[in-house]
């Protein structure tokens, strides 16, 4: 069994900052283990982040482990049982390197960010920033089925090694946007960030499964003139009968819409105009998941292997 050096971290993206705390126990010819946190919330993959430093470790011929972990909140030791712990000192040159400025600089086109990562790891990153990205759009009404399509072609996506990132409207309400309410300008503004961050990812080669009800036509072709210049845009409405989504609404929004508890709610007192000309119509009430997903997929395969 080989005994190596363990580093932890998010490397987002991997830069020499990174590579100089490593750099004793490489002097040392020791070993390395790599562990990446999959943060989940990192505009960088944690595969892509993995690949970085597996190429840098290559350039330089360092026997080097690079695994993926679950994101994790502490590291806790008690007593010594022969680890070794070490406290780094670097160059203050070196830190002074930033990975949220080399984020920075590669959003404004500024190519620096090259001279402050390792051989190696900038030609990983600058394949991935070269490629364009895809942005599928699904729309319809609460209840259609957006999200559940949309987490089943992430799954097949990410088999096939695919960058690919899931823009939900009840995934933004628990983060970026939970101050926002559920008035038509809170909507729209939630609609706003949620096309901001997938031009964002899509400028950066992701392909973003956006599910978000969306029911204008004027809102959706705002967005499909926001991101069709960065990326491949794709609006895909899902369609099923109004009745077939009360019957699945589990949380009971469409009883208390009817109620009068819950105000301008789409489907009951707030219209969802159908897409005029949708790339893709996928009826719910007649397919399965498996089958929309399939159709999904026909829609993106010839896009991703141009």
């Amino acid at each position: 069994m080989t005994a190596r050096a363990i580093f932890v971290g998010r490397f987002s993206p991997f830069h020499n900052g990174h590579l100089s705390i490593m750099k004793k126990k490489i002097e040392e010819g020791k070993p390395l283990l790599v562990l990446v946190r999959d943060t989940h919330y990192d505009i960088y993959s944690a595969e892509l982040r993995k690949r970085m430093i597996e190429a840098c470790m290559s350039n330089l011929k360092v026997d080097a482990k690079v695994l993926i972990i679950d994101d994790i909140e502490s590291i806790n030791y008690g007593r010594g049982v022969g680890y070794e712990v070490n406290e780094i000192e670097v160059d203050d040159n070196i830190k002074e390197i930033s990975a949220t400025d080399i984020r920075a600089k590669v959003d404004k086109g500024d190519n620096s960010w090259k001279e402050l990562v390792p051989k190696g790891t900038d030609k990983v990153l600058e394949d991935y920033l070269s490629s364009r990205g895809v942005v599928v759009w699904l729309t319809g009404l609460p209840c259609s089925g957006k999200s559940t399509l949309s987490e089943a072609a992430s799954d097949v996506l990410k088999k096939m090694d695919v960058k690919v990132e899931r823009l939900d409207g009840d995934i933004l309400r628990e983060t970026i946007t939970k101050d926002l309410g559920f008035s038509k300008q809170d909507r729209l503004e939630n609609i706003k960030r949620a096309t901001f961050l997938a031009k964002l990812l899509s400028r950066n080669g992701v392909v973003v499964l956006s599910s978000f009800i969306t029911p204008y036509e004027s809102i959706r072709e705002e967005i499909k003139k926001e991101l069709e210049d960065e990326s491949t845009f794709i609006e895909v409405f899902v369609k099923a009968s109004l009745d077939t989504c009360k019957k699945r609404d589990v949380k009971g929004m469409y009883a208390k819409a009817e109620k009068g508890e819950i105000k301008n709610f789409t489907g009951v007192d707030d219209p969802f105009e159908d897409p005029k000309s949708p790339d893709l119509v996928l009826d719910t009430d007649k397919h399965s998941v498996s089958e929309c997903v399939d159709k999904i997929m026909k829609t993106l395969t010839p896009i991703l292997k141009k």
